[in-house]
C-alpha cells in the first residue's frame, strides 16, 4: 500500500509534482481537459510517458487587483479579460465531451472502471485534492482505478479547510520530502490550470519584517530557499512593500517577496481533477467509509466499505421506518444575520457551537456520515491489486487496518476570520508574518472570488 500524507496548506504543491512512479504506474500523455485525446484500452499499466508542452493562455501580465468572474478570469495564474475568454478560458474538445451528459446513479459515477473479474489495479482511499490528483494521474494510464471517498462529496475533509495557497517551498526543512518536491510542484499548476481552468492566481506571497531580528529570519528562509531550488526570491525594502501593499501596518519594514505564489480555492481544484479523471475513466464513490482491509487468498485487497446516505435521503425514500422531526444533520446553510433564512430557530448555530467533532473531521467534516446522520443502505467489496492512502487525516486508521500503525495523525485545529468582498482590496499578496517560536502566527491572504481572510496557526 502507498502512503501518501500531508498537511494541510502546504500540500498543494507537492501534490502537482506526484508522479505514479510510486505503484509501479507509468503515465500515459496529457488527458487534460482542453485536450481531445482519449485513452487507448492496453495490456494494464503498460502506457508510456509522452511529452506534455501546453500553450499558456496568458494575455496580460496582471496577477492581482480583479476578481476572478468579475469582467473575466484566472487562466494560468494571468488576467484573462471576458473579450479573449471565447479564446482563452472556454475549453473545446474537452474530456467532457467524450462524455454523454446523461444522468448518474447516485453517489456514484456511471461508468465502471473493474475489470472483468469484477477487480481494480488501484483503490485510492481518500477523495480530497492529493486523492483527485492521483486519481487523474492514474487516468493517464490503462489501469483500472476507483477512488473511495467517506464524504458526501470530494474535498470534504482536510481540503475543504485548506487555504488555497500553493507555496513556493523556501519554508519546507532541506532534505524533507516537502522540500523536494514543493517547488517542482508549484511550476507544474499554470500548465495545470490552463489544463483544468480550476482558477489560479499568480499573486505572490510577502513574509513581512517588523523589526531588525525579522530581517535576519528573511535572510535564513532566502538561504533555505536557494538550499531547496527556489528561485525569484527577493528582500524588498520598506518603500517597496508599501508600494505592493498600501494597506499593511505602518511598523512593517520589509519582506521576502515569491512572485511564484499563487492561490486558487481548493474545492474548485479537487472537483476539476476528480471530474477530468472521471471523464477519462476512473470509478469514484462518494459516501463510502472504509471499515476493513484485509487479503484474500488471490493476494488481492478486500476493502471492506459501508454505503451510507443521509437520512433526510433515506426518509424520503422509505427505505427506514419514518422518524417524527426535522433532520438535525448538518447538511444544509440557513443564512447569517442579515443574510436571510431561519438561523434564528437553530439555537447552536446563534451560539456558534461546534457541532462538529474532531472525529468527524477526519472522514468528511460537516459532510461526513455523523454529521449528515448517515444511515448504512449497503455493504461493498472491493477489491483491488494496490491501495493508495490518501485518507487525510483518517490515513493512520487506514494504515492500521493493514497492520501498520507506525505513526498516528494528530490534526492541529485552526480558525479562519472570513471578511466581505468589500474588504477584499485592502491585502494584493499573500502575507505571512515572520513566524515566531509558537508557530507561523496569522496570515491575511485574498481569495479568488475577492474575499479576504486571516488564518490563525
Amino acid at each position: 500500500m502507498v502512503q501518501w500524507v500531508l498537511g494541510m496548506c502546504a500540500s498543494l504543491a507537492a501534490v502537482s509534482a506526484f508522479s505514479p512512479s510510486s505503484v509501479g504506474l507509468p503515465a500515459a500523455r496529457n488527458l487534460g481537459r482542453a485536450t481531445t485525446a482519449t485513452r487507448e484500452r492496453k495490456t494494464a499499466l503498460s502506457m508510456k510517458a509522452g511529452p506534455f508542452s501546453p500553450k499558456l493562455s496568458k494575455v496580460t501580465d496582471i496577477t492581482t487587483g480583479p476578481v476572478h468572474g468579475e469582467g473575466g478570469a484566472y487562466v494560468a495564474g494571468y488576467w484573462v479579460p471576458y473579450d479573449n475568454c471565447d479564446e482563452h478560458f472556454n475549453i473545446k474538445g474537452g474530456s467532457n465531451e467524450k462524455v454523454d451528459p446523461l444522468p448518474c446513479p447516485r453517489s456514484r459515477t456511471r461508468h465502471s472502471a473493474a475489470k472483468e473479474d469484477g477487480s481494480y489495479d488501484v483503490a485510492i482511499i481518500g477523495g480530497g485534492c492529493i486523492g483527485a490528483a492521483i486519481a487523474r494521474e492514474l487516468s493517464k494510464t490503462s489501469a483500472s482505478v476507483v477512488m473511495l471517498e467517506a464524504g458526501d462529496d470530494v474535498s470534504q475533509g482536510a481540503t475543504k479547510g485548506n487555504s488555497g495557497i500553493v507555496h513556493a517551498g523556501f519554508d519546507d526543512k532541506p532534505g524533507s520530502v516537502r522540500a523536494k518536491f514543493c517547488w517542482k510542484g508549484n511550476q507544474m499548476f499554470p500548465a495545470l490550470d490552463n489544463d483544468l481552468h480550476f482558477g489560479y492566481q499568480l499573486t505572490g506571497s510577502l513574509v513581512v519584517a517588523r523589526s531588525k531580528e525579522d530581517f535576519e529570519h528573511l535572510e535564513e528562509l532566502k538561504k533555505r530557499g536557494a538550499t531547496n531550488g527556489v528561485k525569484n526570491l527577493e528582500i524588498i525594502g520598506e518603500a517597496e512593500l508599501k508600494k505592493k501593499e498600501p494597506h499593511i501596518h505602518p511598523d512593517s519594514i520589509g519582506a521576502l517577496f515569491s512572485p511564484d505564489a499563487g492561490t486558487l480555492i481548493p474545492y474548485e481544484y479537487t472537483i476539476a481533477l476528480a471530474e477530468n479523471a472521471a471523464d477519462n475513466g476512473v470509478e469514484i464513490r462518494i459516501r463510502r467509509q472504509v471499515d476493513a482491509i484485509a487479503k484474500n487468498d488471490n493476494g488481492l485487497f478486500e476493502i471492506d466499505v459501508d454505503h451510507w446516505e443521509p437520512k433526510s435521503f433515506v426518509e424520503s425514500r422509505n427505505l427506514l421506518t419514518k422518524l417524527t422531526g426535522a433532520v438535525k444533520g448538518l447538511g444544509n446553510y440557513f443564512g447569517g444575520i442579515g443574510e436571510f433564512g431561519p438561523w434564528q430557530k437553530f439555537p447552536a448555530l446563534v451560539k456558534g457551537e461546534q457541532k462538529v467533532d474532531v472525529e468527524s473531521m477526519k472522514v468528511g467534516g460537516s459532510g461526513s456520515k455523523k454529521a449528515m446522520e448517515g444511515a448504512t443502505v449497503g455493504r461493498e467489496k472491493v477489491r483491488a491489486k494496490y491501495i493508495v492512502n490518501a485518507a487525510g487525516g483518517a490515513s493512520d486508521k487506514i494504515s492500521a487496518m493493514i497492520g501498520d500503525a507506525s505513526f498516528k495523525v494528530k490534526p492541529r485545529l485552526g480558525e479562519y476570520v472570513l471578511l466581505r468582498k468589500n474588504q477584499g482590496h485592502l491585502c494584493n499578496h499573500i502575507l505571512f508574518p515572520c513566524p515566531g517560536p509558537y508557530g507561523k502566527g496569522i496570515l491575511v491572504q485574498k481569495t479568488l472570488w475577492g474575499t479576504r481572510f486571516s488564518k490563525v496557526h
